[in-house]
């Protein structure tokens, strides 16, 4: 069974329950991801008081569409020795079962072969989505900390957003490592834990998250299964959901 998978997130839109709640959703479209290679690893068992350790798979998979020719010659010979003709952006290796569970054989999955979305996600599994956070560039303490800034008044013309005192200057004489200062803010790995999958949409490849993920738009995600999962019912009317194959069983029942 594979954990992971990657997507790009395309965009946010919103969609209601059966309950009348709504959603807020983000919409990702997941991204083709060749079979590389494959390697096993040994893992401590962690349930386990005796230090037992088992064989983990990791599957190293491409994702991102390039040209085979703009590749590195090294990556390029791995991918023209897997039996593919186009190149990838990246390179990440994936995992088959879960650290904490003995993972089950799967034979299924060769070096050569594309894993779908089927293969990784079902409606109701629960999620966590990792992603680069949005750069800001240069921010001062108020945007990056939520500092309350300074007076607005008694004299403080320049001083309203300023972050004050920054230390003693005779206990300790110095400013304090990793004091919250104006600096360079964003663009950061971070992770969003327990989203839950709303509805996959097969024909065009995508999926719906419940909530919002990091990352600016059109960029790649990475899309954790944490193993639970959680019943929300969606309703598809009222979201503006079609839903083809539900159509296609009621027209076999009046036939």
């Amino acid at each position: 069974m594979i954990l992971d998978i990657f997507a790009t997130k395309t965009g946010m839109t919103q969609a209601w329950t059966k309950t009348g709640k709504r959603l807020a959703v983000t919409r990702c479209k997941i991204l083709d991801m060749p079979v590389i290679g494959k390697q096993d690893i040994e893992v401590l068992n962690k349930n386990s008081q005796t230090r037992e350790t088992f064989t983990c798979s990791i599957l190293e998979v491409g994702f991102g569409k390039k040209k085979l020719k703009n590749m590195s010659k090294p990556l390029r010979t791995r991918m023209e020795k897997s039996g593919f003709s186009f190149g990838v952006k990246n390179i990440r290796g994936v995992r088959t079962s879960d650290d904490k569970m003995k993972p089950s054989a799967d034979d299924e999955i060769n070096i050569g072969d594309n894993i779908n979305i089927d293969q990784v996600l079902e409606v109701g599994d629960v999620v966590k989505v990792q992603g680069i956070s949005k750069g800001r560039g240069f921010a001062g303490g108020m945007k990056r900390w939520n500092f309350h800034g300074g007076p607005k008044t008694h004299g403080q013309s320049d001083r309203a957003r300023a972050v004050g005192s920054i230390g003693s200057g005779t206990t300790p004489g110095r400013v304090w490592l990793g004091k919250k200062m104006p600096g360079h803010y964003g663009s950061e790995a971070k992770s969003v834990l327990n989203l839950v999958i709303l509805h996959i949409d097969k024909e065009n490849n995508e999926v719906w998250i419940s909530g919002p993920v990091p990352g600016s738009m059109m960029s790649d995600v990475r899309i954790s299964k944490v193993g639970k999962k959680k019943n929300i019912e969606i309703d598809y009317k009222a979201s503006n959901i079609e839903i083809k194959e539900i159509a296609l069983e009621k027209d076999k029942v009046t036939a």
